[in-house]
This record gives structure tokens, C-alpha cells and sequence, in this order.
């Protein structure tokens, strides 16, 4: 098959969760093309595929760990000639290279296109388990918030044919064209030597430098390796690491302890090396709330509101109880099982919507029969007219 798969680049958790799915559909035989839409990625996502490309798209504003809503919104209003020439540009793509189908995480122009021309759409991500039944009383927050997200969820996707929603569960849960699916694994951990050293591995880049390294070397007896900043410097107890996929994840892997947003690539990672997190999710971000309380309740995670000194201290010793080692593992399976019921789905739609050669051949004699009869019919017709 022919695929284009559609990232969201508003953070790299879709970009590392795709990575995952795209590598299967390849070593399964697929020629897979990838849109990364959003705002600009790193460099190491042009390198899912032989062909990636990027289109830009929606992208949030943060201040202080904060979304600026008003910010957002004039940027991209700003933008929406852009997004439209995007949107143009994408259908042309897909009707030249007629994609079999489309895989989107998140990613609308993809799936716009997709739509638009009568292509299969499957979603694959986090997002769209918020609202699946099985996870609805999870998180203690008001109707309000969760319009908002829903009305923000349905503007990016408002249409899809399947979706596929990771969580934090324990075997899949399916309700109409949604199914929740366990956490997956990732081959870039298969290998990893686990251990718990004596730094604190911190992804915080929607914070000022400042505000960071203030609370940090409050800690002097503390070691912190600081990512999303993308720099490389040190100062005093904290140290500045430039944004690097093979570091971070070998200074996950020996790390004692996570700080980081409530991203759910972040605690998917931590799920699978079994690591303590510290979360500050974005509270205006219903998702992020989501992973947030799932780790808290999985015994993963330590819910915080602000990143404070105080906070830093009673997560500490929760994790200094326990000794660092979480009491439970998250249910991991492989990831060729999501995409072998994404071959499923395609299957099912291919028999519902194309018709088989035999049916083809039938509906063509049935057309010609009928246009013959027609054309008997009106020739009678003229006959006796003319008689």
C-alpha cells in the first residue's frame, strides 16, 4: 500500500508516537509518505521516511507553563492563508499519488484531504480516548472544560473512518469507530540497560530558563539533566542538553526520577522503564490533565499544579518511600498488533466500499443493458413519431 501519514508537530509526543507506527508499516512492505504539520520539527523527524515533508499548520502559544488562548487564536488567524494554501497543496498531493488511505495523529490537513477525496481516514493517537466511555469519570474537572476540549478536538478532526486511541489500559475497549488500545512498545528501548542513577531527568521547555534553574539549584545535592531548551551549558546543579533522541532516551533510561509536563509521550516513556514522574501538567489542556491523573493512579505519578520548591520536596520524598521503584507496570503490548488491526479495518472498508472485479463486470453488463433498452425504447418511440 501507499500511505500518507499525518503528524501534528505542536510537541514532539506525536512525532515519537508516530515514529513507532510508521517504522512497522515499512518493515511490513508499505510505502509510507509523512506530513509533519504544525510548527517547525526537529531535524530528526525528517528521518521516519524516505519521503517527509512540512506543511505549516495550527500551533499553540505557551508563557510560563501557561496556553495564551488570545495569543493563539490572533497567530493563527494570521496564518489562515497559509493553512489554506496547505490544505490545497496536501489534496493535490493526495489525488497525484492516490494514497490508498490516510493515517493521521492529530494532523488535520491530512485528514482533510482525506475526506475530501472519498479516502480512508484512521486516527491514531491519544487524544480521542479522552472522551471514549471507558475513561470518562477518570479526571474530576467540569462540563465547561470538557466542551472546550471536545469543541478544540472536533475543530483539528472533525471526521475520521477509524481511530485507534492509546491509554493506559488493560486490553481494548471499543465503542463505535473508537477503540482504546494498551500502551505499545518501542523498539528504541528494546535494548536499553534500565537503571536508576542519581539524576533527575527534566523535560521542561514551556517554562522560562529562569524559573527553572531558580527551584533546581535550591537542590544543590540534586543532579538535573535539563532538556527542551536545546542548549548546551551548565549551570551549577543543572545540566542544559540540546535537544538529541538518542540522549534523551539513554538519560531516561539510567535516570532515578521524570520531571516533565503532563505530555503522554513523556508518561508513556516512563511507563515503559518504570520510572517515577513528577507531573506538571498544562491545566487548561484537558489531555494533558488526563495522562496526568492516569499516572497518579497507576502509582507512577506525582500530580502537581506549578513547578515549586515545595512541590519539588513532597514529590521527592514520595519517591524516596518506594525507593524510586514503582510498585506497578502498565500492560505494554507490541506494536505490530495495533497495525495488524489497522490492516483489519482496511480490509472491512475495502469489502464495504469497492466493488470486486466479478461485481464490476455485473454493474458494467447491468449499465449496458440498460442503456440499450433505453436506446431501443427511444428509437421505437422516434419511429412511431415519425410514422
Amino acid at each position: 500500500m501507499k500511505l500518507l501519514y499525518g503528524i501534528n508537530t505542536n510537541g514532539q509526543g506525536h512525532i515519537n508516537r508516530s515514529r513507532v507506527f510508521i517504522s512497522e508499516l515499512i518493515a511490513d512492505g508499505h510505502e509510507v509518505h509523512v506530513l509533519l504539520s504544525g510548527k517547525q520539527p526537529p531535524k530528526y523527524a525528517y528521518e521516519l521516511a524516505d519521503r517527509v515533508f512540512f506543511k505549516e499548520g495550527p500551533f499553540d502559544i505557551y508563557e510560563e507553563n501557561k496556553l495564551q488562548i488570545p495569543k493563539s487564536l490572533q497567530a493563527n488567524f494570521n496564518k489562515l492563508p497559509d493553512y489554506n494554501r496547505a490544505r490545497k497543496e496536501i489534496m493535490e498531493l493526495d489525488y497525484k499519488e492516490n494514497y490508498d488511505a490516510i493515517i493521521s495523529d492529530f494532523e488535520q490537513t491530512s485528514a482533510f484531504a482525506g475526506r475530501k477525496l472519498n479516502k480512508p481516514v484512521i486516527i491514531v493517537d491519544r487524544q480521542h480516548a479522552i472522551f471514549h466511555s471507558f475513561c470518562a469519570d477518570r479526571v474530576p474537572c467540569s462540563r465547561y472544560d470538557k466542551l472546550k476540549f471536545r469543541l478544540a478536538q472536533l475543530m483539528v478532526i472533525p471526521s475520521f473512518d477509524k481511530c485507534f486511541a492509546l491509554d493506559f489500559v488493560d486490553s481494548m475497549h471499543t465503542k463505535e469507530d473508537v477503540t482504546l488500545f494498551p500502551l505499545v512498545e518501542k523498539p528504541e528501548f528494546n535494548d536499553l540497560d534500565v537503571t536508576y542513577d542519581n539524576h533527575i531527568v527534566a523535560y521542561l521547555g514551556r517554562y522560562s530558563q529562569s524559573t527553572v534553574v531558580d527551584v533546581f539549584t535550591k537542590f544543590p545535592d540534586e543532579t538535573f539533566h535539563l532538556y527542551g531548551f536545546n542548549k548546551d551549558k551548565q549551570i551549577g546543579n543543572v545540566i542544559f542538553k540540546k535537544t538529541s533522541r538518542e540522549g534523551f532516551i539513554n538519560d531516561l533510561a539510567s535516570c532515578k526520577a521524570i520531571i516533565g509536563n503532563g505530555g503522554f509521550n513523556l508518561a508513556w516513556e516512563a511507563s515503559l522503564l518504570n520510572k517515577l514522574v513528577l507531573t506538571i501538567p498544562h491545566w487548561k489542556i484537558l489531555e494533558q490533565v488526563t495522562n496526568a491523573y492516569s499516572l497518579y493512579e497507576l502509582g507512577l505519578g506525582y500530580l502537581s499544579e506549578e513547578l515549586t520548591v515545595e512541590d519539588f520536596i513532597s514529590f521527592r520524598e514520595w519517591a524516596e518511600e518506594i525507593n524510586y521503584k514503582p510498585k506497578h507496570k502498565a500492560t505494554i503490548r507490541p506494536a505490530s498488533e495495533l497495525v495488524s488491526h489497522i490492516y483489519d479495518f482496511l480490509e472491512e472498508y475495502q469489502a464495504e466500499n469497492y466493488l470486486t472485479k466479478r461485481q464490476l463486470k455485473r454493474s458494467i453488463r447491468y449499465d449496458l443493458s440498460r442503456w440499450q433498452m433505453k436506446k431501443e425504447i427511444k428509437d421505437e418511440v422516434k419511429l412511431k413519431i415519425e410514422v
